[in-house]
């Protein structure tokens, strides 16, 4: 059953879907609201939104599709056929939303504006970047440069927004630009949770001197356990510490499950940021 949601989840038609729903609840965020606000948003969409204002006779789908060909030109060999045209594939999608859906979802405050532009923004971009693809050609220059300079997806992005408020500085106010930052840091944030959301996990490290038992305990329940062999560091006895990794739902299970068969253990909880490999999540091959 694991095996088959797993198959599924990695097919080409369910991850062209979410990038279809994605690129589509993105361009709501948009043109429903922050287009009614003039805000800017980032990356490469940001920069045709402020190269719309400047040249208005090019629609914004004319000068984002624009500004992706010379991308995606220079990136043919740079990365994965796949992940090429899966962004490839999700900028058409953008490109054709952003020129057909028209709506107003009637928000007039700029703060609350913002706040939901920001959000649904931001659940359109993680839904696109829980794919095996992008969000469009600014996505594949960030993997060819991450992969021959090192250069963090982060410090990328940063860099592109900044030159991108930078530019906008001449076409809007300070308060437009302080509610499209408002937006970014919600869409930022939003786009984080969404990526996690289904793949929350938790590192969890237990100190005891009864390991054996432990651990044929949690493999009986399916929570699965690696162990290392230490010392104290006070009382110099043996012990182990066991790393296992599991989810939200069942943290507590495990809990009740270490500390019912050893009272004395110590149960250490860690958050982590992304775990890839064996039978928990496979890896991305951009």
């Amino acid at each position: 059953m694991i095996n088959r949601l797993r198959s599924l989840t990695n097919s080409l038609f369910w991850n062209m879907g979410q990038l279809v729903v994605g690129a589509i609840i993105f361009v709501i965020g948009y043109n429903g609201v922050a287009a009614h606000h003039h805000f800017v948003p980032g990356a490469l969409y940001g920069i045709a939104v402020v190269g719309h204002s400047m040249e208005p006779g090019l629609s914004l789908s004319i000068w984002y599709l624009l500004l992706n060909i010379p991308l995606f030109l220079a990136a043919w060999k740079g990365v994965s056929k796949r992940f090429f045209c899966l962004n490839l594939f999700t900028m058409s999608v953008v490109t054709l939303m952003t020129h057909y859906i028209q709506l107003d979802l009637g928000i007039r405050n700029e703060l609350y504006a913002a706040i939901a532009a920001g959000s649904i923004m931001g659940a359109g971009c993680g839904l696109i970047l829980r794919t095996y693809g992008g969000g469009g050609g600014l996505d594949v220059v960030a993997v060819i440069l991450n992969r021959k300079f090192g250069i963090r997806f982060g410090v990328f992005y940063f860099v592109v927004n900044t030159a991108v408020m930078s530019l906008a500085l001449t076409r809007y106010t300070q308060d437009k630009l302080i509610a499209s930052l408002v937006m970014l840091f919600i869409s930022s944030v939003v786009t984080e949770y969404v990526l996690s959301m289904f793949n929350q996990r938790k590192a969890v490290r237990i100190i005891t001197k009864k390991s054996a038992e432990l651990v044929a305990v949690m493999t009986q329940n399916k929570h699965y356990a690696t162990v290392f062999p230490g010392r104290g560091g006070y009382s110099n006895e043996g012990v182990d510490m066991i790393l296992s990794i599991t989810d939200n739902l069942r943290l507590r299970s495990l809990e009740h499950l270490i500390l019912d068969n050893d009272p004395e253990a110590i149960f250490v909880v860690e958050n982590t940021f992304s775990v890839i490999g064996g039978a928990i999540a496979s890896r991305k091959d951009y």
